[in-house]
């Protein structure tokens, strides 16, 4: 292969890479080109989208193990991932399960009058994936105060929770979506299917820090999750409050029709 300078750095390169800056050698933007660059990112089984894909179904925990350890040329970059996810996620619930409308027939059902709380159920209903994203640094916050010991920093906690995020997208793409479509009909069944995989959480938690964490006992990542769990409680409880003290005051010294938006028809 005839040496050549990288078109980035000018580094002298000999092989497919800059030994400099990594970037692939110059090679002329065609049809083949383009197809090279899908295969990689989707189609490939043995790097990319896909490979990270199924590598997190069958052991997220041992997957994000890797990527954190440094083994990380052939997956998908955890964060992009989990917004991609959230967004075919997103897509699906609005698009093709048509989740505003049903959450609308279900609050009516429901006799929630206030519009403000109707629209904040059809909110977390439908884009619940991107609002996982958002909580990723409070999540990353609460996971790593029972597992700080254990020596990762707060950033690779944001990691580790990306993971966990694309799971749990993944497995409501895989499993909870297509239960929801059978009973699209009936919104009742519908939210008491959607909030039914939340229970499942804990349990996918201690399955993920167990698979991260393997050479720590199974009893010793209960006992933490439920810290986290705890923890994850505690500041749920604390946003609630704060929110609901800082809307009130809003409404009563900025903008009085907030406060007609709550209120019960």
């Amino acid at each position: 292969m005839l040496e050549e300078n990288c078109r980035n750095c000018k580094e002298a390169i000999t092989g497919n890479f800059c030994p400099n800056c990594g970037q692939r050698r110059y090679k002329r933007i065609n049809r083949a080109y383009v197809l090279e660059e899908i295969q990689d990112i989707f189609v490939d089984v043995n790097k990319g989208f896909f490979y990270s894909v199924l590598k997190i179904l069958r052991n997220p925990g041992k997957t994000a193990r890797e990527y954190v350890d440094g083994n990380r040329v052939d997956h998908y970059k955890p964060i992009a991932l989990t917004f991609v996810l959230a967004g075919i996620s997103i897509f699906v619930s609005v698009s093709l399960l048509n989740f505003n409308d049903i959450m609308k027939k279900y609050t009516e059902q429901q006799h929630i009058n206030s519009k403000f709380m109707s629209d904040i159920f059809t909110v977390i209903s439908s884009y619940y994936a991107i609002l996982m994203i958002f909580l990723l640094p409070v999540f990353a916050f609460i996971t790593r105060i029972p597992f700080k010991k254990l020596g990762h920093n707060y950033y690779e906690h944001i990691v580790m929770n990306s993971y966990v995020v694309s799971y749990y997208t993944l497995v409501s793409l895989v499993v909870m979506y297509p239960i929801l479509f059978l009973f699209r009909q009936n919104p009742e069944k519908m939210m008491l299917v959607s909030q039914g995989t939340f229970l499942f959480l804990p349990f996918i938690l201690v399955w993920f820090f167990k698979g991260f964490y393997n050479q720590i006992p199974l009893r010793k990542i209960i006992v933490k999750i439920l810290a986290v769990l705890a923890l994850t409680l505690l500041t749920y409880i604390l946003v609630v409050v704060v929110s609901t003290i800082a809307f009130i005051l809003y409404g009563v010294f900025v903008d009085k029709g907030v406060l007609e938006y709550a209120k019960p028809k």
